[in-house]
This record gives structure tokens, C-alpha cells and sequence, in this order.
């Protein structure tokens, strides 16, 4: 059964308005009418009609002022919400482009257009911003796990398409980013073990992607059942990885051929091809 909707508190005043109206009516109808007749019987409906009135009426500014604060609380909840991703958002470039050790609470707070205060109230110092920002970063990765390596597909690798990927990539702070997280986990073994979680768990979602691309290779379609890394799948997904970071951070460093983001596309190539 569909339960009705609860009444708006607007709808609420005015019932209790009416019946306030009405208690004043009849109780000057009996008074002209009953009174002379057994007037405790009239003076008793007359209170018991005022107390339900003023009953309703008392509830109509409960009811309302329930709904004011579930308003407010609402919205103080969406600004609280909104401050804490400015915070994590402008975190994630400064510390980015200033490396976690570099970048100060001030930085952070100013970069989101905030003042310290409202960084404090958020969070208790510069390393918890650290680790809810990992969280969160990372917790992304998890939850969309898919290999997202342009030119990848089931039939092989487009070398041109993945090398301009790359390229692109050099620029992306959040290679940067990533680098950092795995730094501060060494860093701060209070840290490290959440980190190392993480870090695990996304490695294993490369392996089972790796997994996929060559059992779908070999079979020509995706497989029924969830695919089981094999140890050497584990080590191409290492690997993998590994070229991604030097074909992008390293060979934007040196410039050199040998270490470009052609040079990883190859390499790629050949690891899933194999």
C-alpha cells in the first residue's frame, strides 16, 4: 500500500487556523443557545474545542519549524560538503606541483580561495588532508578499474594512439600526484600500511585487466567467468606499470628517445602481445 504523503506544514497552519475559526463559532453558538440550559456541559466543550485548537496549532509550528531545520541543516551539510572538495581539489594541485613536504596548510587554503580556519575545521593537520586525499584519489581508481589505455583493445595495441596518450600524460599532474602518495607511504610508516592497501588492491585490478585482454585474445570474446591473473599476467601488469611511470615522468625529464612516450607505447605492445 502507497503511505500518503506526509502534510505540508503550510496545510498543517491552515487546518489549525480553521479550527481555531470554528472553536470561536461554536462556542458563541452555545453560549446563545446552551448555555441557559446546562451551561458546565457548554463551558466544558467549549475548553475541550479551544485545547484541541491550540493542540494543532502547537503541532503546525512544531511540524513547521522540524521542516525549517531540516532545511538548514540540509544546506549547512551541502556547504560543509562543497568546502571539503575545494580543500581536496586544490590540495591535489599544490601538492602536485609543490610535493607533499613543500606544500603548506596556508598554500592549500589559499589555492582553494579559503583561510586556514576553514581547512582546520575540515581536517586536523596537513597529513590528514594527505590521506583523505589519497583515499579518495585512489578510491577512485578502484571504482572504475578498467585498463583505460587509449588504443588498447582486444586485437592489439594502436602504438600511435597510446604513444600520443603519453605524450599527454607527461603533463597531467596527477602522475605527479601518484608518486606522491607512494613517497609519503614511505615516509610516514603510520601511513603506510592504508597506503600499501590501496596500492595493492589497484595492482591487482591492473593484473585481472591484463588477465582479460589475454583470454579474450586467445578466445576471441569476452570469458563467462571472472578471469584469474596467472603469475605471468602479474608480471606484465608490473611491468606495464613500471614503463608507464618512465615513459612519462623520466623521458619528460631527459628527453630522451629512449625513454619517450613512443618508446612505451612499443614496449606495451609488446608485453600484452606476447
Amino acid at each position: 500500500m502507497t503511505r500518503p504523503e506526509p502534510e505540508h506544514p503550510e496545510s498543517i497552519g491552515a487546518a489549525a487556523r480553521a479550527l481555531a475559526d470554528a472553536t470561536a463559532a461554536l462556542t458563541r453558538l452555545i453560549g446563545s443557545q446552551v448555555n441557559h440550559v446546562v451551561p458546565e456541559v457548554s463551558d466544558a466543550v467549549a475548553a475541550s474545542l479551544r485545547e484541541a485548537s491550540r493542540g494543532l496549532a502547537d503541532a503546525s509550528e512544531n511540524v513547521a519549524k522540524r521542516a525549517g531545520s531540516g532545511r538548514a541543516e540540509e544546506r549547512r551539510r551541502e556547504r560543509v560538503d562543497r568546502t571539503r572538495a575545494d580543500l581536496l581539489d586544490a590540495a591535489a594541485r599544490v601538492i602536485a606541483a609543490q610535493g607533499y613536504e613543500g606544500a603548506s596548510v596556508g598554500d592549500i587554503a589559499a589555492e582553494a580561495g579559503y583561510t586556514k580556519g576553514a581547512l582546520y575545521a575540515h581536517f586536523r593537520s596537513k597529513s590528514e588532508v594527505m590521506m583523505a586525499l589519497a583515499r579518495e584519489r585512489l578510491g577512485l581508481a578502484l571504482e572504475s578499474p578498467e585498463l583505460d589505455l587509449p588504443g588498447l583493445t582486444d586485437d592489439g595495441v594502436d602504438e600511435a594512439a597510446l604513444a600520443a596518450w603519453l605524450k599527454v600524460a607527461q603533463d597531467d599532474p596527477r602522475l605527479l600526484l601518484q608518486l606522491e602518495f607512494l613517497t609519503y607511504g614511505l615516509r610516514h610508516p603510520e601511513a603506510s600500511g592504508e597506503l600499501a592497501e590501496l596500492h595493492v588492491r589497484s595492482f591487482e585490478l591492473a593484473a585481472e585487466q591484463v588477465a582479460r585482454v589475454r583470454v579474450v585474445r586467445a578466445a576471441g570474446g569476452l570469458p563467462a567467468d571472472a578471469v584469474v591473473p596467472t603469475q605471468e599476467d602479474r608480471d606484465r601488469a608490473l611491468a606495464m606499470i613500471s614503463v608507464l611511470n618512465v615513459a612519462t615522468l623520466e623521458g619528460k625529464l631527459t628527453g630522451s628517445p629512449d625513454m619517450s612516450p613512443a618508446a612505451g607505447a612499443r614496449i606495451i605492445a609488446r608485453l600484452l602481445a606476447d
